[in-house]
Parts: C-alpha cells; sequence; structure tokens
C-alpha cells in the first residue's frame, strides 16, 4: 500500500497551486519539477527532467474534468492547472479543436510539452535574424506525436516550430514552461519579427 502524498500548503494568493479541481496526480508532478528545479540545472535539462516527470501525469486516466477539457470557438484554448507559488514554473492543459494551431514561435523560457489525447502535428523550422532585425524561418521538419510523446524547447529562437491539430477530434498537450503565466498567460511565446 502506497502512502497518499501529503497535501501542499494553501498560498495566500488563490491564482496559485494547483487548480481546486485538478487530480492529485498534479500535486505530484509539482513536487517532482520542484525537487528538479532546487537542483539549479541548465534550461536543457530542466526542460529535459520535466518532460522525463510529464510522463507518469500523461498516463494518468481521468487527469482532467470537464472545465480543463472545454474548447474555444476558434482558438485553441488554455487552462492552468499548476502555477508555482513561487512564479518558478506554470503547467498548462491545451485544447484543440481540429484545424487549431499556434503561429511559428520559440519560447522566453525552458519548456516541458506532453500529448495527453490526441494527435498533434508540429512542424520544426530553423530560424535566422537578418541584418535589418527580421527573422526568416525555413522548416525543417514535420512531426506526427501521439499521446504520451514529450519534448522540449530551450528559450530563445532555438527550437522554432508551430503546432496544430490536423485531425478530425479534439486534440489536449500539457504544458509545463519554467516562468509564471498567471498574469500574463500569452509571455511564453517569441513571435517572430517578419
Amino acid at each position: 500500500m502506497t502512502e497518499p502524498t501529503p497535501a501542499r500548503s494553501p498560498c495566500p494568493d488563490a491564482r496559485y497551486g494547483a487548480h481546486p479541481r485538478a487530480h492529485p496526480a498534479v500535486n505530484t508532478f509539482a513536487d517532482r519539477v520542484d525537487a528538479i528545479l532546487d537542483e539549479a540545472l541548465a534550461p536543457a535539462e530542466t526542460a529535459r527532467r520535466v518532460a522525463e516527470a510529464l510522463g507518469p501525469l500523461l498516463a494518468t486516466e481521468g487527469l482532467l474534468d470537464a472545465e480543463h477539457r472545454a474548447s474555444g470557438a476558434s482558438w485553441y484554448r488554455k487552462h492552468v492547472l499548476y502555477a508555482d507559488p513561487e512564479h518558478r514554473f506554470t503547467l498548462l492543459a491545451l485544447v484543440w479543436l481540429p484545424g487549431q494551431g499556434t503561429d511559428v514561435h520559440g519560447h522566453t523560457a525552458w519548456g516541458a510539452v506532453g500529448v495527453y489525447e490526441g494527435h498533434p502535428s508540429v512542424v520544426c523550422y530553423d530560424c535566422v535574424e537578418t541584418p535589418e532585425g527580421h527573422h526568416v524561418a525555413t522548416e525543417t521538419r514535420a512531426i506526427r506525436c501521439s499521446p504520451g510523446d514529450t519534448a522540449t524547447v530551450r528559450p530563445g529562437l532555438a527550437d522554432v516550430h508551430r503546432i496544430h491539430n490536423p485531425t478530425g477530434s479534439t486534440t489536449i498537450t500539457l504544458h509545463a514552461y519554467g516562468r509564471d503565466l498567471v498574469e500574463d498567460p500569452d509571455a511564453i511565446n517569441l513571435l517572430l519579427r517578419q
């Protein structure tokens, strides 16, 4: 018999910590990320270790309640599952209806992404900056993902990509990013200057 995971202390700011209807596995994941961040690793190694920690979360049956499975009519929808009270990371569930996707972008912090449900496509790009300060992105490969797949991103333009749902059914992905996304949920995407 396994011992229950101890409850985390409530944060004075209700926007932080686990969402009130989050599955207990979210707190277990947050504990693992806390331990990884306490090691003060390089961003790429942090992202790799957090992606490993995402594995058990992606395999958790019934992880998301109805609220966290809600979609947006014209754009993919983000749901905060956990926001670190120390503002070091945020865990999101993204819900993608058929045809929804992102712009081509990089990130402002390390990230670990996993597929919970569905088969999203990720298009990767090489990106160079012109002398005029514009970005030119050249497609290098496209990847069709499956449930349980994970990937990492580094801050900056080293891992420029676009995610979209080319299927006829809903796709759900989990994203852990190394920054506070409660105050500014869009602060993670680094859009290219065209």
